[in-house]
């Protein structure tokens, strides 16, 4: 095993067993680690997007992470929000989730609010590094972009529905880049919550799983990312697509 000395490195003998998988890979190793140990990245929403995000993130080597969602465990979320037991059932999200994940990693700091998010909430996130949504209406995804660019904060989107999910990312930390209202601007919510048209328990764990590798890859400058990129997921037909999102010159939001 090659091992890099790196000046002022301070990383416990358990975070270096926890983390040995990502150590030896050379877009991560040691150097990456120190760098995530110093990250702090928000996940607003923790149902069944936010359930796999919030898990990866916290055996990541991530330092810090600040956990947002303002709705309680019910038995309907169990078969998709893996964070959750039947025991949790009744009890806040943001509480079970910090529990379990607590246990998970006793070594990264936890930050939970059980609040819905909304214009008043840019405090909750102004410390953080980068904006994971897993919200599920495009309401709310609209207020998080438009907070996200005033804080200058890169947000990473995901939605899952039926068999079919996205994953984007929108750099707004960078001027003259594309935002989520460029994409989507004026739609009206419908009746399209996993609630009344069901999804597929495995799709929310793939689309959370790419949501965390493009926070990963933003944060330790890796790979090539989904930056100004809408992936279309449908499980049903296996198929991954991308198609390139334009920045809209009358966007009511970043224009």
């Amino acid at each position: 095993m090659k091992v890099k000395k790196i000046n002022n490195l301070q990383i416990s003998d358990d975070n270096l067993l926890r983390y040995n998988k990502h150590i030896l890979l050379d877009e991560i190793d040691l150097e990456g680690i120190e760098v995530l140990q110093q990250k702090h990245i928000a996940v607003i929403g923790l149902g069944g997007l936010g359930c796999p995000i919030a898990q990866y993130l916290v055996t990541s080597g991530l330092g810090n992470i600040t956990l947002i969602d303002d709705d309680y465990v019910e038995s309907t979320n169990l078969q998709r929000q893996i964070l959750y037991i039947s025991e949790d059932i009744g009890k806040k999200k943001a509480e079970a989730a910090y529990k379990r994940l607590s246990e998970i990693n006793p070594n990264i700091n936890i930050h939970q609010y059980y609040e819905r998010f909304t214009e008043n909430s840019s405090s909750l996130i102004e410390s953080a590094d980068l904006i994971i949504d897993a919200t599920d209406n495009f309401k709310t995804r609209s207020l998080i972009n438009k907070i996200t660019l005033s804080l200058k904060k890169p947000l990473v989107m995901g939605a899952a529905i039926k068999m079919q999910g996205q994953v984007a990312v929108f750099r707004n930390d960078l001027d003259d880049m594309p935002c989520y209202n460029c994409l989507y601007d004026n739609l009206i919510d419908e009746d399209t919550s996993c609630l009344n048209q069901g999804v597929l328990s495995s799709l929310t764990g793939v689309i959370g799983s790419i949501q965390v590798t493009e926070a990963l890859k933003i944060l330790l400058c890796f790979g090539e990312t989904l930056e100004s990129k809408l992936l279309l997921v449908d499980l049903k037909h296996s198929s991954f697509r991308t198609v390139k999102i334009k920045k809209d010159p009358e966007c009511r939001v970043c224009k």
